[in-house]
């Protein structure tokens, strides 16, 4: 009797410290690093930035065709006057700032993104939303990126500030042409980012901020 249970206990043990020995052996995950880019600035020659997530950086405009790049931001000139303001305007109501590098954008592209209304730090993974990922278009009904009044990304103080606003908590998930996931936001459009843009504020400079997937994790 006094072996059957000196087996059960000697058992028990065994299988104690292997649940523990799988325990300490299992991989930490690893930190995903959030990247931010400051005052990104459009070339006025080309009329566009191209950045890629894949390279962390600009490329350059004379691979527009390629697939390199993952989005473009427009060359948006510094200008308080009124003809400037309008233009201003007309770019976040009509024309884009961005664009993704796919569909009739770019036909050889081979980025895929989808506007998210989640917080940039709340999205913690990206499969729920694979199937909302899509080509980008030029029409302005079918843009990933919408224009003011089309998907609340934007906003629009109207005078005297005429000053365009970002909604914090609406994130981009974007599929590269590597097929790496990437969760990314637009932060600013003016220099230095400021809290409280207005008309005098240094247009042309992009600020965005993002996170490349480990696999589908994305925080």
């Amino acid at each position: 009797m006094h072996r059957i249970i000196r087996a059960a206990a000697l058992a028990a043990l065994l299988v104690w410290v292997g649940c523990k020995d799988n325990s300490t052996n299992e991989p930490t995950p690893t930190t995903l690093n959030v990247v931010v880019k400051s005052n990104l600035s459009p070339s006025a020659q080309d009329g566009w930035l191209y950045y890629s997530f894949d390279q962390d950086t600009v490329i350059n405009p004379a691979s527009r065709d390629g697939a390199d790049w993952d989005v473009k931001f427009r060359y948006v000139p510094y200008d308080t006057s009124q003809t400037g303001i309008g233009y201003f305007v007309a770019v976040y109501t009509q024309l884009g700032p961005m664009f993704f590098n796919s569909g009739t954008v770019n036909p050889n592209g081979k980025t895929q993104a989808a506007l998210l209304n989640v917080p940039f730090d709340s999205l913690a993974d990206a499969t729920p939303y694979v199937q909302q990922l899509r080509n980008d278009d030029t029409s302005r009904s079918e843009r990933i990126v919408p224009v003011l009044g089309g998907g609340n990304l934007f906003g629009y103080t109207g005078p005297p500030r005429h000053a365009v606003t970002i909604n914090p908590d609406m994130t981009f998930l974007v599929r590269t042409k590597s097929n790496r996931y990437v969760k990314f936001q637009l932060l600013s459009i003016y220099k230095d980012a400021p809290s409280a843009p207005s008309y005098s504020s240094e247009t042309n400079y992009y600020t965005i901020r993002y996170v490349k997937g480990d696999g589908t994790r994305l925080r």
